[in-house]
């Protein structure tokens, strides 16, 4: 996921549903299935819940898409109510692959046998529908880009699916960023069910060090997102990671939520609290001698983004990912939400 500004990994979708797990919430709540460790996290938290996109296909130049649904992830999802979603991406084999969505957008054959591929997929495991992921697409691709989710957004609904699409958050439309160009929010809106907003890796290890989410990022990304998309339809998306930067050997890697706490005993560091960006971090150095900065989420950053949802009237929250977390991130959420019953 590194290079190439690939500034994101996977992310997450939400959609409002009747309440499921024995507790009431008024916000939609979904987390993306990655791998096996997901699945543990999805029978411990299931209570939280009641979306799981599975993050298990690739599509490629000419429309093709590989992979296969979790199947002991399905059957439980559906056996506690939970809409599920077949997330298919352009990701490649180190990330995601600009040429793909270039071929599929501007083919139409190639997008044809997109929309068929994924009406398959969503009606051979039972999902509820689809969520497209595609990223790095090219800024010049904008308008072919958009006519091609309007096309399968029109095809998911006629076969009764819906249609979830992940986008970059931005603070301003610029048609020709070569990250967030391509999407043209205020014409994908109309034609999808929701937005799914990736509010997350602001920074990583790609670039400098710096939040996460930070709040004085996710915000303004809100607030230009409402003015083009009917909050109703935004999913906030939200990360159970942070970054580990390497200065010595000027790298950097994914720190899961739950392995934060460890890592800063076992290194005896002190956290440190950002008060402009509402973000925790700290410092350490290594047994080797190398010198690192953490920068992170924890109870306390994690509440302040996800009331954004009620502050803004959105849809819900979008997690990444299942397998990331533990009790106490989902205690973070239920706080930010306002608190629901479980």
């Amino acid at each position: 996921m590194f290079g190439l500004k690939l500034k994101r990994f996977l992310l997450c979708t939400v959609l409002i549903v009747a309440p499921v797990g024995g507790f009431a919430q008024s916000r939609a709540v979904m987390a993306y299935y990655e791998n096996a460790a997901s699945q543990s996290s999805l029978r411990a938290y299931a209570g939280y819940l009641n979306q799981i996109p599975t993050d298990t296909f690739a599509i490629n130049a000419a429309g093709k898409i590989s992979g296969t649904a979790p199947a002991k992830a399905m059957e439980y999802a559906h056996a506690h109510g939970m809409q599920t979603f077949a997330s298919v991406s352009n990701f490649g084999r180190t990330g995601f692959v600009p040429a793909i969505a270039q071929s599929i957008v501007n083919n139409p054959a190639h997008s044809a046998q997109a929309i068929q591929e994924m009406l398959r997929v969503v009606s051979t495991y039972g999902y509820s529908g689809v969520n497209v992921d595609f990223e790095a697409v090219p800024h010049h691709d904008r308008a072919a880009f958009s006519a091609f989710i309007q096309a399968v957004a029109q095809a998911m609904r006629h076969a009764g699916y819906l249609t979830v699409l992940s986008v970059p958050a931005k603070l301003k439309d610029d048609p020709n960023d070569s990250w967030t160009g391509a999407f043209d929010f205020k014409a994908l809106a109309p034609n999808v069910d929701i937005l799914q907003l990736m509010t997350y890796d602001e920074n990583g290890p790609w670039g400098a060090p710096g939040p996460v989410a930070g709040l004085d990022w996710v915000e303004p990304c809100v607030q230009f997102a409402v003015t083009v998309v009917p909050p109703s339809k935004i999913s906030l998306g939200v990360p159970a990671y942070g970054y580990d930067w390497n200065f010595t050997r000027n790298t950097g890697v994914q720190i899961h939520w739950k392995s934060v706490p460890n890592l800063i005993a076992k290194m005896r560091a002190v956290p440190q609290w950002d008060a402009v960006s509402s973000s925790p971090y700290f410092n350490y150095t290594a047994p080797n001698g190398a010198s690192h900065v953490v920068w992170y989420e924890d109870g306390r950053s994690i509440p302040l983004k996800t009331a954004l949802t009620v502050k803004y009237d959105l849809a819900g929250v979008s997690v990444f990912a299942l397998g990331f977390e533990d009790q106490t991130f989902w205690d973070a959420i239920r706080s930010g939400l306002g608190g629901f019953r479980r």
